[in-house]
């Protein structure tokens, strides 16, 4: 079964993101994603992660696939107008990529090219809209397309974000305009999940965000700088206290992951700025 079909026959899925490399040389970007084959069911290829130059989401999933991964190509409004969005998803489909997820973005000013001129044309339901278009036969502006593509649209939906409410109707517009799964923010707190299924009930697919943390500069980077991260003070105190973080951090993605599938909240979890061989070490506690 493909990715799509894992998680329409509720099977608890896993994914993961990789990004692309600085510059032309590949081999290491393959060879190191080539270590979650067969252990993930899709790999997310980020956009721009961080604001950063770096090949293309695009070129990125179509390398995973030649190797036999099941890419999820992610594309963001941030760095394209509606012309280039829509090119890059044809351009997708031909390439043989099913599943898609759209994001905003964030601002250019949170990254490392903070002289970058944003685009923001559309937003992300904007985005799922044209897509659905897309596969619908015809682009934006109603001119027919020779052949229509298919796809997996999926998109983000962050748990922290306060009010709630708010970000669960923003996540029920996503839905009603062609999102078909989800990948959270990294959260902690399970209730939040159970608020969320107490409005939306069981159908929408959700996979939660977790993250394998490799030093507490990360850890706290990701606090200071990453839009939409909370984590808990008793949390931060368990890591500012060890004298190993990485076996900490490996034990603990294991123990939230567990817990994740054991409460029947979510549909998957999905590693976040995780490395390949950190979330091997993960799955093979984990046993799954």
């Amino acid at each position: 079964m493909n990715f799509e079909e894992k998680l329409k026959s509720r099977k608890f899925v896993i994914t993961a993101e990789v990004s692309p490399p600085r510059g032309v040389d590949v081999s290491s970007f393959i060879e190191k994603t080539l270590l979650l084959k067969g252990r993930v069911d899709a790999v997310n290829v980020t956009d721009f992660q961080n604001v950063g130059v770096r090949i293309t989401s695009l070129v990125g999933s179509y390398l995973l696939l030649r190797e036999e991964i099941e890419p999820i190509f992610q594309i963001t409004a941030r760095d394209r107008n509606r012309v280039a969005i829509s090119g890059e998803l044809l351009s997708a489909s031909v390439l043989g990529i099913r599943n898609v997820l759209v994001l905003t973005g964030d601002y250019t000013t949170t990254g490392i090219s903070k002289t970058a001129k944003p685009v923001f044309d559309l937003d992300a339901t904007n985005i799922l809209v044209i897509a659905k278009e897309l596969e619908k036969g015809k682009d934006f502006a109603g001119k027919k397309l020779n052949k229509a593509p298919d796809f997996f649209l999926g998109a983000v939906f962050n748990p922290n974000l306060k009010p709630l409410e708010l970000e669960i109707l923003k996540l029920k517009k996503k839905t009603m305009v062609g999102a078909e799964f989800f990948q959270t923010q990294l959260f902690f707190d399970l209730s939040l999940m159970e608020r969320v299924r107490e409005k939306l009930g069981e159908e929408v697919k959700i996979i939660a965000g977790v993250t394998i943390f490799k030093s507490l500069e990360m850890l706290e980077y990701m606090l200071e700088n990453v839009p939409g991260i909370e984590i808990p003070e008793k949390v931060m105190h368990l890591f500012r206290n060890t004298k190993d973080i990485k076996t900490l951090s490996i034990n603990f993605s294991a123990e939230l992951c567990q817990r994740i599938k054991e409460s029947k909240l979510c549909n998957g979890v999905h590693f976040l700025a995780s490395r390949p061989l950190d979330i091997v070490k993960v799955l093979d506690l984990l046993k799954w």
